[in-house]
Order: structure tokens, then C-alpha cells, then sequence
């Protein structure tokens, strides 16, 4: 079970930060995802996990993705290089939102201009 808790702990403190990130109280964010603040409070310390539903309701609630919260951002290795400085202090969901946008605006160039 020592492996349990570790993930747990590591889960919790990535929802912790996305959270506080979101600038949401664990009273605003239990509130948004449908579960008592007793349980996210559980889930951010490491003390308890959390089922597939849960994951569900707190993506939802933070305007995320599943992998944000079990594995934390991905970040290649020259993320954010060839990107104005703005850009790198996004928070995730942020820098999802814009790179959904860049696509957007590419697709609707013109082929000899991408």
C-alpha cells in the first residue's frame, strides 16, 4: 500500500495546486465538483483517493484535462522555447486554452502561409 499513498499524496498536491492556481477554496472547488470539502480536503493531503466519477466532477470543476491532475502537465523538453514570455506563465488549462486557439487560427490560413 506504500506505493497507494504515494501516488495519492502526489495526486492530491497537483489537484492542490491546480486549485489554488484557479484561485478556488477547497469550499468553492468541493462545491463546483458535487463533493463535501471533508473529501477534497481527504484527496489534497494524500489521505484519500479519489474514484473515476470524482476525477470526473473535479476535471470538470477546474476546466481540465484527467492527465493534469494524475500525472501533471506534460512538458517536453523545449517546451515554451520559441514562445513570447507571456506565454510561459500560463497555467495549464491556460496554455491548453491558447494552443486550441493557435490551431484554430492555423487551420484557418492559407496553405502557403503555414
Amino acid at each position: 500500500m506504500a506505493f497507494d499513498s504515494t501516488v495519492n499524496r502526489e495526486v492530491g498536491l497537483r489537484l492542490r495546486r491546480l486549485r489554488e492556481q484557479k484561485e478556488l477554496t477547497r469550499e468553492r472547488l468541493a462545491e463546483y465538483a458535487d463533493i463535501s470539502v471533508q473529501f477534497l480536503a481527504d484527496i489534497e493531503t494524500g489521505r484519500k483517493g479519489m474514484t473515476v466519477q470524482t476525477l470526473r466532477k473535479l476535471v470538470n470543476a477546474l476546466h481540465c484535462s484527467a492527465d493534469d491532475i494524475v500525472f501533471g502537465p506534460a512538458q517536453p523538453a523545449d517546451a515554451g522555447a520559441a514562445l513570447p514570455p507571456a506565454f510561459q506563465t500560463l497555467t495549464p488549462a491556460q496554455a491548453s486554452l491558447a494552443a486550441d486557439i493557435l490551431a484554430l487560427v492555423l487551420k484557418a490560413l492559407p496553405p502557403e502561409r503555414r
